[in-house]
Order: structure tokens, then C-alpha cells, then sequence
């Protein structure tokens, strides 16, 4: 099969991008593009939220769309928990609140009495008896609406189980619970508060969760270059202080026209002229270099707010939009505020996930592990993570240390270990061996750094405690089970190269490199042409991708058109304004199943399709386009694409979703290229194995003319000799 992205058709394809299109880009979407023929499963579990009367609306929030896993819950062994974490905002004020959970037991623990205990916040919510049947059991418990408040709430699902009366093994296989994720779910009910806010309740107002900002809407005139960059700054700053999810993102033409300002949340960007009609009186005095930030009620729903950034040029513009974007930034518990010039932030430092240095030591406290203690358990469990660069990478023969501060109790069996798992993998083990218990400071354990990768990682401390013990069911006192971990352990990074291999989605949702806004390499962002929907999709992607790493692309190019720069460059646009080509004409797709499908990319009907590739103008440089078949269906696809559901699959060289977060279909990419140090480590290789080849000729050299002289000596000493 050809590959998806060989470079020399991935320049044909970009290079006759503004040819008309060809006969065959105009043929009718076949039945089969209709067909939603990638789906492993139908369930597709969304939040949902409705109006109801009296001003109120309800939410619907499936548990699995909490959870980063798929599937159900599934709750093992006599004792299990779950946490599941969802977000109110302040403006909602909950007037209803339950839970429905749908739920089977194992039937071995039938007559036993098998128990679920439900709690929100700490506090105890309900008791559920197990259901052992054969099919699950639906129970819906009513929430007190005051137990449930403003912020991140959890909801703890503990299962207590039992399948005998006599001595129990704790992790037989007949004790499990199963929770239905997709038809198990949280509903509020509430009714949204008039904005009443100034602009230091910023961090508070843009928030995630159920009242929060689901729709935003951006007004910023004609789209240009210009309007692209300032809509992308405005987007970053709201989508950075959501955390995870996104909310719907618009490009307005106008507050008045009709109902594109209803039901949303809006910004509105530009000069005093332009939002004369819009912004508070103060606004007409703003002088020639300052800035304007003000928020307030929106005009056509006093629930959702209007935040305006204005200046009298482009700079004072954008300085207003630095400040919104800059969490750190002061400002005044007041509706409007003048930033003068030389108080805009010039930097927006502050990644939510700052990466280490390689060649460092690192505290564990300094990295959010205070320490870990186990007391009176068997069990126990301390994570440390952390994030490295995107393009770091470890030699092979190369090791992390941990040196290591912990303590144990007196009267362990030979059995009780602490298990060190680098992102999930086992790698080490240390016996805790003193019977007499011990204190042990800065125990030393290497781990292999290439069990470290790129982006987010994980260290695992599991701690096994055990003693010795008699009969099956002895009762005994197992307060001797200690641990501590100390968080003045520590962790050593060794030496690194900088370099990736792309393409690499993998790479992209893990760190968003090379589109990080922290990487010295130029990055721009394109959109094919000037459509409202291409616009809004720009304006999208640029706030997941610096939602990654919480960044603002404050050093990021943007333009429109096709033209490629000598940049990493994120085009995106409908394929018919791509000039109807695409690197291939069609495409063979992966299947669970081990089969593949052809998908047609002449219509590429419902699908949104991400494709990676080397520059066909600049070598070393990596393409990512995105696109669909209309505009309207390019806003749908990417607005899906950056679901934490959608996102998190993405691997490959390209990739090709709908909806459904089962559809999407990642394929390799055959051709590959090397951006980094990678080149320079190679030459300085090559050349250090040539520096040796010619220290052994020269060695050579040098002893074949000791040899020759030694010899010519003797010749001439046997020649003295046989003469006297």
C-alpha cells in the first residue's frame, strides 16, 4: 500500500493546493460515507444540558464522561473505591441534585449481603444492597442540594464485599461490583445567577463544569491575520483556566444580529470606535497607548458575561488580551481596568507542566510528593510525577537514581517490599529485610532512563507489608505494618539528547510538540481561507493545544492562505479549499477486527481527517493539516477532535474520527524525518569513530617506524660484528 505520507506526494498535494479542483473532487458522496462503518461500540455517553421552564436547566453528566478509562467501573476484591470529580460553577445555583446508578454483583456473594456505600464530598450520601441477579439493578439517591458546592465535587462509590462467613481470601475473583458507566449518571438541576462580577473574579467566572462556560463567543471584525491571532489569544485565555475541556467556540459577525449572542458567553475585541455601542462610558477616554480590560452582564442574557479588550492600535489591543490571558496578572476587584504600556506583561511565564532539565536533581517535594505513610494496612501507594520535554531522550545504557529517605516498622516477614513502577511498568524492588525495623536515608535505586519518555511521567511506589502469621483466620494487631516515605527523597536525571521523530499524534496529545508555544523553532498557524467556521476551528485547536501545557501563543505566527513558511505549520480549512486534493485518494484504515478499510478521500463525508508530514518547501519542518469536507463539518469534526475522549487516542501519522469518540482510526506513517540535536550527535560520532581509525593508523604508523629503524639498526650492528 502507498504510504500515507511520502514526502514527495505530500509536495505534490500542497504545492498545486490553489489548482481548481479536479473532475473527480466532484463526485457525490457515496452511501457507504454515510455509513458510520468505524464504530467498535454505539454507546457515545455525552453531558448533555436542557431547558426547562421557569428559567431552569438541567444537566445530565454520564459517569464515563468523568473518567479517563473506558468501560465500566469494575470494583474487585472485599474492599474497593472509586472517586469520580465533577465541576459546578459559581454562577449555577443547584436547586435539584441526584445520582442513578446502574449496578450488578457477582453471584457468588448472593445471601452475603454485598454493599455499596455512596458519599459526596466526604459525606455519607447512601448504602445500596448488591445486586446478585443476573441482570443489573438501577437505584437513584437524592442529594441534599447543599452538600453539593461551587468548585470540583467528588462522589465516592465504595464497595464492601463478601462471598463466606469463614476466612476470606481479600482478592478472590468472586468479589467484584460492575457500575454502568454510560447509563449511570449525576443530574443537577439549577438556575443560572444574574453576572455580578469584577475583574478579579476572572479565575472564579472562567470555569469548567456545570454552569460554567459551555458556548464562547468571539467577536473581533473581519477575518484576517490579525483577528485570527487575537481570537487565539482570547480563546487560550479562557480554555487554560478550564483545565481539560473546551467550550464551543464562535466566530461573531455581530451582537445584534439576531440570536448569536444568546445563551453564550462572549468577547469582544477591538477599538474604542468599533465597541463604542457595546462598552461602558469610560472606554471613550482610553488614551493612545493604553489598554482597556472590562467585563460585565452580556446584553442579550444578563447570566453570561462580556468581556471586552479594546485599544486605539493593534499593540494596545493585544496588550489587553495578554493581560486577560496572564492568571498571575493583578487586577482590580472592579468591572474595568486601563493597563498602561509598560505594565502589559512583555512574557506570560507559567506553564501548568513546566518540564524538567535533564542532567539535574530533583526533590520530591518540589515535585507535589510531600511524603507517603502507611500505618496499621497491608497495603499502601505514593506517585511521584512529573513532565519532561517533548524531544528529550535518554541514552540506552543510561540510568535515573532515586535515593530514597524511609522508614519501617519492627516485626515484617521476608515478604514486605516496596515495588518501584516507572509509568506502569515494574522496573526495581527493595526489600524492607530489619526485623527490628529500620530508618534508611538516601537509599540509592537506578532506573533505566529510557523507561522514561517524553511529556507526562509516572513513578509508582507500591508498598507490600506483611508478617508472619499462624492458622488461616488468626485475629492479630497489625499496627507493626508502618511505612514512611519522605519527600525529601530525591530524583537524578542523567545527561539527554533533544531531538523527535515525526510524525508523531502520539507525541502531539501527549506535550503538543512541536505546537507547544514552548519550543525555540518558528510556529505558525494557518487557516485555508477566511470562513467564519475555519476561523472559529483555528481558534480552537489553538486553545487545546495550549491548554496542553497551559501556554499562550504570544510568539506564534498566523496567517491566511496556503503559503507554507519556514515554520512548524498548523493549516486547516475544508478540503474543497484545499483545492481538492489531499495527500492520497484514499486511505487504508486499520480495524480492530485486524482487517483494514478504504476510506475515500475524494468526500470525506462526516469524517475529520489529521494529517502529519515533512514540509514540501522547507526540509525539517513538520505540516499538520486538518480538515473535512465543509466548513460546517470542519468546525463539528474539531470540536470532537479536542474531546479528552477523542484526543487522547490519536496516534500515528494520521488520523480519522467522527463523533463518536469509537470511531476514530489512527495510521502509521511510513515516512519519517529528525528535528533536533539528533544530526549533531551523530556527526559528532561519526566523527569522534574517525579521530579514532586515524589515532590507530598514526599508532601504526609510529610503530612501523620503530620496527623499521630497530631493524635497520640491527643490520647495521650484525654488519659491525661480522667485520671486526
Amino acid at each position: 500500500m502507498k504510504s500515507l505520507l511520502r514526502p514527495a506526494v505530500l509536495a505534490a498535494a500542497l504545492s498545486v493546493c490553489l489548482m481548481p479542483a479536479p473532475a473527480i473532487a466532484q463526485e457525490t458522496a457515496t452511501r457507504e460515507a454515510t455509513l458510520d462503518i468505524y464504530a467498535r461500540y454505539r454507546d457515545n455517553p455525552q453531558i448533555t444540558t436542557e431547558r426547562l421552564e421557569n428559567g431552569l436547566w438541567r444537566t445530565r453528566i454520564p459517569l464515563a464522561s468523568l473518567r479517563s478509562a473506558q468501560g465500566a467501573i469494575h470494583l474487585d476484591g472485599a474492599s474497593a473505591r472509586e472517586l469520580i470529580s465533577f465541576a459546578i460553577a459559581p454562577q449555577a445555583d443547584v436547586k435539584d441534585a441526584r445520582v442513578l446508578l446502574r449496578h450488578v454483583s457477582g453471584r457468588a456473594q448472593e445471601g452475603l449481603k454485598p454493599q455499596l456505600r455512596l458519599g459526596m464530598n466526604g459525606q455519607f450520601i447512601g448504602q445500596l444492597d448488591g445486586v446478585t441477579e443476573r441482570a443489573a439493578a438501577i437505584n437513584e439517591i437524592v442529594l441534599d442540594p447543599a452538600m453539593v458546592q461551587h468548585g470540583y465535587n467528588t462522589l465516592s462509590i465504595d464497595a464492601v464485599q463478601r462471598y463466606t462467613l469463614d476466612c476470606q481470601d481479600a482478592d478472590a475473583a468472586e468479589l467484584w461490583t460492575e457500575v454502568d458507566t454510560s447509563r449511570s449518571y449525576i443530574e443537577i438541576t439549577y438556575a443560572r445567577r444574574e453576572l455580578n462580577a469584577t475583574l478579579a473574579d476572572l479565575g472564579a467566572l472562567l470555569s469548567a463544569g456545570i454552569g460554567g462556560v459551555e458556548e464562547l463567543g468571539i467577536l473581533a471584525g473581519a477575518p484576517d491575520a490579525q483577528t485570527l491571532r487575537w481570537g487565539a489569544l482570547a480563546s487560550q485565555a479562557v480554555g487554560n483556566r478550564l483545565g481539560y475541556r473546551l467550550p464551543e467556540i464562535t466566530m461573531l459577525s455581530a451582537l445584534d444580529a439576531g440570536s448569536d449572542g444568546e445563551g453564550r458567553d462572549i468577547i469582544a475585541i477591538g477599538t474604542p470606535t468599533q465597541l463604542a455601542g457595546l462598552a461602558p462610558a469610560g472606554l471613550a477616554n482610553l488614551k493612545e497607548n493604553d489598554s482597556w480590560l472590562s467585563i460585565g452582564p452580556s446584553p442579550n442574557d444578563p447570566s453570561h458575561f462580556l468581556i471586552i479588550a479594546a485599544g486605539h492600535t493593534p499593540e494596545a489591543i493585544e496588550g489587553a488580551l495578554r493581560t486577560l490571558a496572564s492568571e498571575g496578572f493583578p487586577l482590580s476587584a472592579s468591572p474595568s481596568a486601563v493597563i498602561g504600556a509598560s505594565e502589559v506583561p512583555a512574557a506570560i511565564i507559567g506553564s501548568k507542566r513546566q518540564p524538567l532539565r535533564a542532567d539535574a536533581k530533583y526533590v520530591f517535594r518540589d515535585l507535589g510528593l510531600e511524603g507517603a505513610s502507611v500505618l496499621g494496612q497491608e497495603r499502601g501507594r505514593a506517585q511521584l510525577s512529573f513532565a519532561l520535554p517533548a524531544d528529550i531522550r535518554f541514552r540506552d545504557e543510561d540510568e535515573a537514581v532515586l535515593a530514597l529517605d524511609f522508614a519501617y516498622g519492627a516485626g515484617l516477614d521476608g515478604r514486605s517490599v516496596v515495588n518501584i513502577l516507572v509509568n506502569g511498568a515494574f522496573e526495581r524492588a527493595v526489600r524492607l529485610t530489619n526485623p527490628a525495623g529500620e530508618v534508611v536515608p538516601a537509599y540509592e535505586v537506578a532506573v533505566p532512563a529510557r523507561s522514561l519518555r517524553p511529556g507526562w511521567n509516572t513513578i509508582d511506589f507500591q508498598i507490600e507489608l506483611s508478617s508472619p502469621t499462624e492458622g488461616a483466620c488468626v485475629a492479630r494487631n497489625a499496627r507493626n505494618l508502618a511505612f514512611t516515605l519522605k519527600g525529601t527523597s530525591t530524583v537524578t536525571l542523567p545527561p539527554a539528547g533533544y531531538f523527535a521523530e515525526l510524525p508523531n499524534l502520539a507525541l502531539l496529545q501527549e506535550t503538543g510538540y512541536p505546537f507547544t508555544g514552548l519550543e525555540a523553532a518558528p510556529m505558525e498557524i494557518r487557516a485555508a481561507d477566511a470562513s467564519a467556521e475555519t476561523v472559529a476551528s483555528v481558534w480552537t485547536l489553538a486553545a487545546r493545544l495550549g491548554q496542553i501545557n497551559g501556554t499562550v501563543f504570544t510568539d506564534t505566527n498566523f496567517g491566511i492562505g496556503l503559503d507554507l513558511p519556514d515554520a512548524n505549520t498548523l493549516l486547516v480549512g475544508a478540503r474543497p479549499a484545499l483545492g481538492g486534493f489531499l495527500p492520497l485518494q484514499k486511505l487504508m484504515l486499520p480495524q480492530a477486527s485486524g482487517f483494514s478499510r478504504e476510506l475515500s478521500l475524494v468526500d470525506l463525508g462526516d469524517n475529520g481527517l489529521l494529517v502529519e508530514g515533512e514540509s514540501p518547501s522547507h526540509k525539517g519542518r513538520l505540516v499538520m493539516l486538518v480538515t473535512a469536507e465543509t466548513d460546517a463539518q470542519l468546525l463539528s469534526s474539531v470540536r470532537a477532535l479536542v474531546q479528552p475522549s477523542h484526543w487522547s487516542q490519536i496516534q500515528g501519522g494520521a488520523a480519522v474520527w467522527r463523533e463518536n469518540a469509537a470511531t476514530i482510526v489512527s495510521a502509521d506513517a511510513d515516512a519519517t524525518f529528525t528535528i533536533g540535536n539528533k544530526a549533531a550527535r551523530e556527526a559528532a560520532r561519526a566523527s569522534s569513530a574517525g579521530s579514532s581509525w586515524r589515532w590507530i593508523a598514526s599508532i601504526a604508523a609510529i610503530l612501523f617506524a620503530m620496527a623499521a629503524g630497530l631493524a635497520l639498526i640491527a643490520r647495521y650492528m650484525r654488519k659491525r660484528i661480522n667485520g671486526k
